[in-house]
């Protein structure tokens, strides 16, 4: 009895005693069995006498400590996958050698008429057709029903002196013909076809429009006139007209000749996007005349830009099997094909490997801000640790305080609203938090991104729509 009562008299002279005792309020037994004082603690409060402040520290670096521990765990999996990242990134110096060597573009693919032989199978654009170029098929004659005598040329129109440009609908109409394969929606929607000029078409002794429309005048029945028109179109850029010159050639085209026909009608197709369209017109073209090797070459680009590299490259056989005039060009885009694929699958596996880094990134951010909260309230109640006791017990330990930086903050003051700048000592859990920072990462995926997306754009020419990886 005698003993608590002193005990208690001395915490109340300890209490009322204002600066003679002091101490630290967080100790801890070292490896060597010596208790020792730490400064860092965040049981040191502002008001040491604060049971409840006391209680919430407790609660507070829990929950710090928890945070920490999944923030370690996130950023040992990024590091590791960031890693395999830097490392597919590396591997891009040995794949761009190639880019300079074999880059290929869409319009390197598109097809389009080079060989001088096989425009000769056309014609030359002032030769003229007999009464038989008049027989046109019934589905061409004119919309109002009128229909020609027996051994009589149709009724068709009568376009306008004046008129200087084959505008094929101007002197045959053709409202409907299966034969034109008009059941595709390429051709059924022609109005809309969209098409970069053919400039390549410019070597053609045919690009003369007067006497083109002089031509069709004459004999507008001609499949000759009306390809040789839709040549000049697709020089042009004009795809609706194109097809509507394309659509007529190929109603009035004997069989012999048909795949000539039919081979415009597929290439407006095919460079106007509509290469599905463009594959079945193109098999048409091949079933008619497959030792033509244009159209070989035709089909084999459609099956390239359809990602049907087998068929694509069988379709380049026989076109090389046909003519050697194509071998250069075919052997390119064979090379191209092998050494962009590399390319591209590293740009893809790249990708893939960004987007799996993202979502442990976002939780990443949010538990840093979850960890700014928590240890605002930790910081709140603690002393500054400038302000913390140090004695001879443990003077060894002043040099912590040396060997940390500074932060500073501004408040407003209680009394007068005014801001006030209060610096302090960073603490052991900030200086942890720095090896943390999100900015960095979130930098670190911007500059990635950015890299795949210049490559993609800027390097893989046709390949963006090629599916090449899949070859």
């Amino acid at each position: 009895m005698l003993l608590r009562k002193n005990l208690f008299v001395l915490l109340i002279l300890l209490a009322h005693d204002g600066g003679s005792v002091e101490g630290s309020t967080h100790w801890l037994l070292n490896t060597d069995g010596l208790i020792i004082p730490q400064l860092s603690s965040p049981f040191y409060l502002r008001r040491s006498y604060d049971l409840i402040a006391f209680l919430n520290q407790h609660v507070y670096k829990q929950k710090i400590d928890l945070i920490i521990g999944e923030l370690l765990a996130i950023k040992s999996n990024l590091t590791a996958k960031m890693n395999n990242l830097d490392q597919y990134t590396n591997e891009l110096t040995s794949k761009i050698g190639c880019i300079p060597d074999y880059y290929l573009d869409e319009s390197d693919i598109l097809s389009t008429i080079v060989n001088p032989s096989y425009v000769s199978r056309i014609g030359k654009l002032t030769e003229k057709e007999g009464p038989a170029s008049f027989a046109v098929p019934s589905t061409a004659r004119h919309k109002s029903g009128d229909s020609a005598s027996p051994g009589e040329p149709p009724r068709l129109h009568r376009p306008s002196a004046s008129l200087q440009v084959p505008k094929c609908t101007e002197f045959m109409p053709l409202d409907v013909s299966v034969a034109a394969f008009d059941h595709l929606e390429g051709v059924h929607n022609r109005s809309r076809l969209r098409m970069a000029p053919e400039e390549v078409l410019m070597s053609l002794e045919y690009n003369i429009p007067k006497l083109l429309t002089d031509g069709l005048r004459w004999n507008p029945g001609s499949w000759k006139m009306h390809t040789i028109a839709s040549y000049y179109w697709r020089l042009k850029g004009n795809a609706p007209e194109a097809m509507e010159c394309a659509r007529r050639a190929v109603t009035l085209a004997p069989r012999p000749f048909k795949d000539i026909a039919l081979l415009s009608l597929g290439t407006i197709l095919q460079r106007s996007q509509h290469l599905n369209d463009s594959l079945l017109v193109l098999l048409a073209a091949v079933e008619h005349d497959a030792t033509e090797p244009e159209n070989q070459l035709a089909l084999g680009n459609t099956y390239m830009l359809l990602s049907e590299f087998n068929r694509s490259f069988e379709a380049y056989r026989v076109t090389e099997s046909l003519s050697r005039l194509y071998s250069k060009q075919i052997n390119y885009i064979k090379k191209s094909v092998n050494c962009f694929k590399d390319l591209k699958i590293n740009l893809l596996k790249m990708e893939s490997l960004l987007q799996d880094i993202i979502p442990g990134l976002e939780l990443y951010g949010a538990l840093q801000k979850e960890f700014d909260e928590y240890h605002e309230k930790l910081d709140r109640e603690q002393a500054p640790l400038k302000t913390r006791v140090f004695d001879e017990s443990y003077s060894h330990q002043v040099d912590f305080l040396i060997q940390r930086s500074q932060i500073c903050t501004t408040r407003l003051a209680k009394d007068k609203g005014e801001p006030v700048v209060s610096c302090d000592f960073i603490s052991d859990v900030q200086m942890l938090m720095e090896d943390f920072a999100v900015e960095i990462l979130n930098n670190y995926v911007d500059l990635k991104r950015e890299l795949i997306n210049t490559y993609k754009i800027n390097s893989l020419g046709i390949y963006k729509k090629v599916f090449v990886e899949h070859f």
